[in-house]
């Protein structure tokens, strides 16, 4: 499996999603890995995040997801950051919850066979979401995804 990472960075604000990957109709993408950061000015704020599905895609800033091997194909899967219109999320279908303090890089790495998978249908797609902000601060998230 081709293994790839797509990053997106943005100002937080509740209710917001920071980054995506969407499915193509002939692949299903598998989230191996997440790390947020913060690029701002060291402080005591939080952020409270979910890993949540979604069945239709939002509209949001296109990220060209990047081979980590330059071997690889190109993706068949897509990425979005900086949403101004949020996707569709599928209720009760959070498959992680983070809590990231800014002085702090979070980082959360599947075991082998349980990475999150997204199904094959176009539209779908897995996206960090923050749920709750203290104070705005500039958030970086990237995920490490296969297909």
């Amino acid at each position: 499996m081709a293994k790839y990472s797509t990053r997106g960075t943005m100002a937080l604000v509740a209710a917001d999603s920071t980054l995506s990957v969407i499915a193509s109709t002939t692949i299903r993408p598998r989230i191996a890995g997440i790390t947020l950061s913060s690029s701002t000015a060291p402080n005591d704020y939080n952020a409270h995040f979910y890993l949540q599905r979604f069945s239709a895609d939002g509209t949001g800033t296109a990220v060209t997801p990047k081979p980590l091997d330059f071997a690889d194909p190109v993706a068949y899967s897509t990425s979005k950051h900086t949403y101004t219109v949020e996707p569709t999320l599928t209720a009760n279908e959070i498959l992680l919850e983070l809590g990231h303090h800014q002085r702090a890089t979070v980082q959360w790495w599947a075991r082998p066979g349980w990475e999150f998978v997204i199904p094959a249908l176009a539209g779908d797609g897995i996206a960090c979401v923050c749920i709750a902000v203290s104070t705005q601060f500039t958030e970086a998230t990237t995920f490490f995804f296969e297909e």
